[in-house]
């Protein structure tokens, strides 16, 4: 790993941080991510996958393991049978919620494991090669295990702590070759969220346009008011240019902007 790709781990804080990190390392700003082969991007079968994984950790779903639903022969002149799956941390329990209620609204199998000293699941078979399981998500992962993906000194000791306490998170389609339906439950959790940013940022226009609102004390209180609404202009921008990139449409935007 680069010095600078170490650099850009190492000051990683919360899992937010981590889940920004990781969706650098899927578009390819990051070369490197702990656990993995130093300079080695994503595997070539998840590229149509990018853009859901790279929005799911934005919002903090830290994802480090996921496969597309396939049904063909290989290379090896073998049948491959594969559910799309694909498994992570969750360190905000609305976040966790929200995932966890898309995917059985979507009739999708969810393992869930948190550090409590019980009984854990051993994973689900997700990959078989002529009838035979050849891998399994959802196992439960011990701290040795996490330590070892993220090893100390990788990433921030905050950033570890937190990766040490979060839920693991496991969705898995149970139809073998499907590849909607998962990517589709994911991408309604982003666009709930990108459109709630929509809505926030309207809503801060909206009270700084109020006679109450705090610039209005200000020794030039129209400039002062001129200035903040440029900033959340730029902001509200950004946040409509992101909820229109994770699919919603302008309706939908227009609805949240009318009503805030």
């Amino acid at each position: 790993m680069s010095r600078a790709d170490k650099k850009r781990w190492r000051s990683a804080e919360n899992l937010q941080d981590l889940g920004t990190l990781v969706a650098s390392w899927l578009i390819g700003d990051i070369g490197s991510q702990p656990g993995y082969t130093a300079r080695c991007g994503p595997d070539e079968e998840t590229q149509h996958l990018l853009p859901v994984l790279v929005a799911v950790n934005r919002i903090g779903f830290v994802t480090d393991s996921s496969q597309p639903g396939v049904n063909c022969f290989g290379v090896d002149g073998r049948w491959w049978e594969q559910r799309a799956a694909v498994s992570g941390l969750v360190g905000d329990r609305q976040l966790r919620d929200r995932l966890v209620a898309a995917a059985e609204t979507a009739g999708l199998l969810v393992v869930q494991h948190d550090m409590s000293p019980r009984q854990h699941a051993e994973g689900i078979p997700v990959t078989r090669c002529t009838g035979r399981v050849y891998t399994a998500f959802g196992r439960f992962l011990a701290a040795r295990d996490l330590l070892h993906l993220w090893r100390t000194g990788t990433i921030g000791v905050r950033a570890l702590g937190t990766v040490l306490s979060a839920w693991q998170l496991t969705l898995i389609d149970p139809v073998w070759g499907r590849d909607d339906v998962l990517w589709e439950a994911l991408t309604g959790v982003v666009r709930q969220y990108r459109l709630e940013a929509v809505e926030t940022k309207a809503g801060e226009i909206r009270r700084a346009l109020s006679p109450e609102h705090p610039s209005n004390r200000y020794e030039f209180p129209d400039r002062a008011l001129e200035l903040l609404k440029e900033q959340l202009d730029t902001e509200l921008d950004a946040a409509v240019e992101d909820a229109r990139l994770s699919g919603c449409t302008d309706t939908d935007i227009d609805l949240i902007t009318r009503s805030t």
